[in-house]
């Protein structure tokens, strides 16, 4: 009993003392599972102007909520934006621009996406006074025109006060002008942003000018290698042409084939009275280079503002603005001052403001391309 005693103590005190212990199994450490990577998506798409469907660049593409609050990016030149790494889930996608309202809508992201966002374009009012700076009296039934910008051609009188007021204009418009007979026509600068007052101040001519006689131009001659596209096998609604290799398509407004022309036929686009409407046209040549020389630009009553657009591998090169004055019903030749410059589409866009009397009907003939 002693001895087996001893054994107890001696086995007792290896134990405390820190004797090895190989023999005796430890449980094993389990291996803790890796942490999944949370999966992501992009959201891409393209702003357009809602009124044209032309692509708008410098855009900004924001999320307004949820995980991936405030991320954004902005669209290029083709209207093209990407927003990627984004968390499943809810959220409002804000689209904003320069002389745009915004556009919001709501997304459930759970693949890869495609948003489109059109925006409106921003408008304004512009009001004064027209009054006369010898006498210092107030002009009744001045005609004041929105000059440039997308609402160029809107336009509007003065009344029986000497006021006038221009609504709805774009916010984009720099400038306005006023006529009338016996006085010189004036042009009046407008910041860009918001309602604005300008008061208009006309200077009279010496004597009574004397109305300008509508002069017939000459046909347009091409330069060697050029072509004139006529119209010649134009009938009815026009939506779609083609002739000599290229290619015309009407993108707005309703164009339609008339027998008159420079010679007949030409095509035109009519607008009810005291209405503006932008027509406009689009000219290819199968994905070929070319030049634009100039066009024969008509007006039955009005004014023609008018913007050429030269675009090459969907990149805008040129934009040629200017307002031809009242043709008196006559055709006049626009040269585009970009001949040189080779594209691969143009773009030829005319504001038809019609006057309240009266619809107005306008329209083009004789495109020189080379």
């Amino acid at each position: 009993m002693k001895r087996l005693a001893v054994l107890i103590a001696i086995c007792g005190c290896w134990t405390a003392c820190g004797g090895d212990h190989s023999t005796i199994a430890s449980p094993s450490n389990p291996t803790n599972p890796s942490t999944p990577v949370a999966q992501t998506f992009t959201l891409s798409g393209r702003i357009t102007d809602q009124q044209s469907g032309r692509a708008i660049g410098g855009a900004l593409v924001q999320i307004l909520d949820g995980p991936d609050v405030n991320k954004a990016a902005i669209s290029d030149a083709n209207g093209n934006y990407t927003l990627s790494g984004l968390t499943a889930a809810t959220f409002t996608v804000q689209a904003s621009a320069k002389g745009y309202g915004t556009s919001t809508q709501r997304i459930d992201l759970r693949v890869d996406s495609t948003l489109g966002l059109a925006l409106q374009i921003s408008t304004r009012t512009i009001s004064g006074t027209v009054t006369d700076a010898t006498s210092r009296g107030i002009l009744p039934n001045i005609l004041v025109v929105a000059f440039n910008g997308p609402s160029a051609g809107m336009s509007t009188r003065s009344d029986a006060s000497g006021n006038y007021t221009l609504s709805g204009v774009s916010s984009d418009t720099t400038a306005i002008q006023a006529s009338a007979t016996s006085y010189l026509t004036s042009t009046w600068s407008v910041p860009i942003g918001g309602d604005a007052r300008v008061d208009i101040v006309m200077t009279r001519t010496v004597g009574t000018p004397t109305p300008p006689l509508p002069t017939p131009t000459p046909e347009p001659t091409p330069s060697p290698g050029s072509v004139i596209i006529r119209f010649t096998g134009a009938s009815g609604a026009v939506a779609s042409y083609s002739e000599s290799g290229f290619s015309i398509a009407t993108t707005a407004a309703d164009w339609f084939a008339s027998s008159y022309g420079k010679p007949g036929p030409s095509i035109q686009f009519s607008t009810p009275a005291g209405v503006s409407t932008d027509g406009e046209v689009r000219i290819t040549a199968g994905g070929a280079t070319f030049q634009f020389q100039s066009v024969d630009l008509y007006s039955s009553t009005t004014p023609i503002p008018y913007v050429f657009t030269g675009i090459a591998k969907s990149a805008t090169v040129y934009v040629v603005s200017g307002r031809q004055g009242n043709t008196f019903g006559n055709f006049a030749t626009i040269a585009s001052g970009q001949s040189s410059t080779p594209i691969d589409t143009l773009l030829i866009r005319l504001t038809n403001a019609a006057a309240v009397c009266c619809a107005n009907p306008m329209g083009l003939d004789n495109i020189v391309v080379r």
